[in-house]
């Protein structure tokens, strides 16, 4: 049995549709993982319990599939991203879709429009909702939600996806039943850090050719000659740059790795001697650099940023830490 049908067989174990209604939090990962779950469990609810051949669940009626909003040049919302886009606009890869726009936010007219869909009759017993993913909802939308969770009069199911779950509230969160889509666990030799990384990114990115992710393979050799002193820290700016976000996610977990250090699992352990022996740092200077990196990303995802100007700056203060 493989790693999707051994979780949704997990979840039907849990849920049988009897009930009126269900709220699920599903964690985990960030990945496509856990919308290909809710896919199949929708499959599942409509074809096995109610006797029908659905192909693609997401195109039914009693079906509400909520994302960060694209809008176009008159900022009229126009469409909702795709989960692989989502994941894409996620790792930084893109901004825009056909020159339209992708909002930062799942606002609070997506989640009134809920209450319209809700309202019209299903054509079975339930109806389903996917908020894909809840880290995206913004402050006026994560309250209207929990009204939706809790003043729901019809029949509904409530996926809730997330990948980061400090982002969603505590009051969403003990409305739901939580789900955590596990994976299964290979050990595997990882020569570098970057094949650890790698291996960590969902599937759909790393297969994908528009997604170009070798260049981050040189980034422990610019941590280690920063470290060492030999290359002045802008030397690096125009490749930095080039990364976007991804790299910030990238340096965060690097250096999150460093400082976890003896007490990893054995399949890392290896990974974190490659990089102590080519990034000479102590715990302390990791920590402020994991302080700076977080105050980085909060910088870039909630301010428009010039990337040349953003990323001179970090390596600038990377290369002081080091």
């Amino acid at each position: 049995m493989n790693e999707q049908d051994t979780n949704l067989l997990q979840f039907l174990r849990q849920c049988n549709f009897k009930k009126n209604n269900y709220n699920y939090l599903l964690t985990g990962v960030n990945g496509s993982e856990k919308f290909n779950l809710v896919r199949e469990i929708i499959k599942a609810y409509f074809n096995d319990i109610n006797d029908m051949n659905l192909d693609e669940p997401l195109s039914h009626p009693d079906v509400k599939y909520v994302s960060l909003p694209i809008y176009d040049k008159l900022s009229k919302r126009v469409g909702v991203l795709s989960d692989i886009d989502r994941l894409k606009f996620d790792y930084g890869f893109i901004d825009s879709l056909d020159s339209n726009k992708i909002g930062k936010e799942i606002v609070i007219d997506q989640i009134r429009e809920l209450t319209d869909f809700l309202n019209l009759s299903s054509y079975f017993n339930h109806k389903f909702v996917i908020i894909n993913t809840s880290d995206y909802l913004n402050r006026e939308a994560s309250a209207a939600i929990l009204k939706t969770l809790e003043e729901t009069n019809c029949n509904s199911v409530f996926f809730l996806i997330t990948s980061e779950l400090s982002k969603v509230s505590d009051t969403i969160i003990s409305r739901c039943q939580r789900f955590n889509y596990k994976r299964n666990i290979t050990s595997v030799d990882y020569k570098s850090y970057y094949d650890y990384y790698i291996s960590t990114l969902p599937v759909e990115l790393v297969n994908d050719e528009d997604v170009a992710l070798s260049g981050l393979a040189s980034i422990e050799d610019d941590l280690s000659s920063l470290s060492e002193k030999n290359t002045p820290a802008l030397f690096f700016s125009d490749k930095w740059a080039e990364f976007d976000k991804l790299l910030l996610d990238y340096l965060y977990d690097l250096f999150s790795l460093l400082l976890k250090g003896k007490y990893l699992s054995d399949d890392t352990k290896e990974v974190y001697k490659h990089l102590q022996h080519k990034i000479k740092i102590d715990n302390s200077k990791v920590i402020s650099i994991l302080r700076i990196l977080l105050q980085k990303k909060s910088e870039f995802l909630n301010l428009n940023v010039n990337k040349k100007l953003f990323f001179d700056d970090l390596l600038i203060v990377i290369n002081n830490e080091l």
